[in-house]
């Protein structure tokens, strides 16, 4: 196979129309560079260089012909040979990145990817909104590299994950309800309602929360309706259909007829947690601890 100490020995025998001075151009003795020439041509199967006039050193025919080519080759095998460095480095290349409905809401995702952009901004990002369970699994299966999720007991192998971010969790209800009214509610007011919770596939975390929620109400929820999203369930919700459970930062949604209610005497947070691969691009990981700092 052509190796680039044959094509560099060749090009600097072209521009320099001489075997001394190629060898001092690439900082060889002039045998070495000899040497390579030949072993070029001999995998070539032809003869590149005249080598009759020992004055002036000229192409023959094949090779006038094969020095574009051979230019070309180079600059590949230097881009090729940036690219590998940089990939090696985290500074390009593509970064896939999962991410919650509630991260880009609450502005974790925001952060992530302007940390990205100003830190290592030849990286092409590709984000994807994804539940939690979707991304553990595309984690573990190294189709994602990083993720912006809700906490879970446990995570991938060759996983490291820590919480960046908190915020209270508040009743979203429609404007019409009979607790729309009031500033601040108190968990034993909601007795008796009907909840809509947008985690359709899990059994764990804003479940969990709703459950809690029950207990400082004195009371067991047993109406719940689940749905894929917390865009349909804030549908839903404003249509009247009953009450979501959400992130603060869901307000920033400002869907007609939706309104959102604080609630007194429960302090649950929920919280975004930032996840990626051991093997992901420590540039950027580098970056975006410094970014999203401690909790």
């Amino acid at each position: 196979m052509i190796d680039g100490d044959g094509l560099n020995a060749f090009v600097a025998i072209a521009e320099t129309h001489s075997f001394s001075r190629a060898a001092d151009r690439l900082g060889l003795v002039q045998s070495v560079v000899s040497k390579r020439l030949k072993r070029l041509e001999d995998q070539l199967g032809a003869v590149l260089v005249d080598r009759a006039i020992r004055t002036r050193s000229t192409l023959t025919r094949v090779g006038e012909l094969y020095l574009p080519e051979a230019k070309a080759t180079l600059a590949q095998l230097e881009k090729a040979e940036r690219t590998g460095r940089n990939l090696a480095r985290g500074t390009t290349g593509p970064l896939r990145i999962g991410y919650v409905f509630s991260a880009a809401m609450n502005g974790t995702l925001g952060r992530v990817l302007t940390a990205l952009n100003k830190g290592v901004p030849e990286l092409i990002v590709h984000p994807r909104l994804l539940e939690t369970p979707e991304q553990l699994i595309a984690l573990e299966a190294g189709t994602l590299d990083l993720g912006l999720i809700r906490p879970r007991p446990t995570y991938p192998p060759f996983c490291i994950a820590r919480d960046v971010h908190q915020e209270p969790l508040v009743a979203c209800m429609t404007a019409h309800h009979r607790l729309a009214n009031e500033l601040a509610i108190t968990p034993p007011m909601l007795a008796g309602e009907h909840f809509i919770i947008p985690q359709f596939h899990e059994h764990v975390g804003l479940i969990d929360n709703l459950r809690r929620l029950g207990v400082a109400g004195g009371f067991v929820i047993s109406d719940i309706e689940r749905t894929a999203d917390f865009l349909t369930a804030a549908s839903l919700s404003a249509a009247g259909y009953g009450i979501v459970l959400a992130p603060a930062s869901l307000a920033k949604l400002n869907l007609d007829g939706l309104v959102f209610r604080q609630i007194a005497q429960f302090d649950d947070r929920v919280l975004t947690t930032f996840i990626h691969r051991t093997d992901a691009p420590r540039q950027a990981l580098d970056h975006l601890t410094a970014s999203l700092g401690p909790l």
